[in-house]
């Protein structure tokens, strides 16, 4: 959906419209994963928790590749956040220097930052009943359960191609998060291990 050349315009030219994306993204993912009835073919389909994985997917590396953004994407996915809320709902994600509240308005509310939300999410999703796990018996809806048999686990949860699809596309998106070395030169990255020893 999405080409190289596209991606680049709009992290060259437009980077307020990229972090617009991810946030609208992120926020869609989040909303679903919370949704009661999720995932449900009309009110919470998992098709639409899927195609936010893949946006992500194939955004991360073009931020990851470009030197310059290192500190926009340590602000923007490791700092603290704001969110605007009115009536317990989400309006507006903003980074942790957002706009100032006013009275009568809605209320703005410190978030944890994007990037381990993220993750939490994922996690779970890894591990979401009728999503990757079949549907238990337990009203839980996130089993962190081992998916094969092995040390520790006598039987396998069971399984079917679509919760396999559907965990590999998660744990793509969980590999492209943590890759970010791959987009770095040799020295740059041994720089950053001796940094982070010392």
């Amino acid at each position: 959906m999405f080409s190289a050349v596209d991606i680049r315009r709009i992290r060259d030219g437009s980077p307020s419209n990229l972090e617009t994306l991810f946030l609208v993204v992120t926020s869609r993912l989040f909303a679903l994963r919370r949704h009661p009835d999720f995932p449900h073919p009309e009110v919470a389909p998992e098709g639409h928790a899927l195609n936010c994985v893949r946006i992500l997917t194939r955004l991360l590396p073009y931020v990851y590749e470009e030197e310059r953004l290192e500190t926009w994407e340590d602000n923007f996915f490791w700092k603290s956040r704001r969110t605007k809320v009115q009536n317990n709902q989400i309006l507006y994600d903003a980074s942790s220097d957002g706009h100032a509240s006013h009275d009568g308005e809605p209320e703005w509310q410190e978030k944890e930052p994007l990037a381990p939300e993220l993750i939490d999410v994922l996690i779970d999703l890894l591990f979401f009943a009728d999503f990757t796990l079949p549907k238990s018996s337990k009203s839980q809806k996130v089993t962190y359960a081992i998916w094969q048999s092995g040390v520790g686990c006598n039987s396998p949860v069971g399984t079917s191609k679509e919760f396999e699809s559907n965990r590999s596309e998660i744990l793509r998106l969980l590999l492209t998060l943590s890759s970010k070395a791959m987009y770095m030169s040799a020295g740059e990255y041994a720089d950053l291990v001796w940094q982070s020893k010392g």
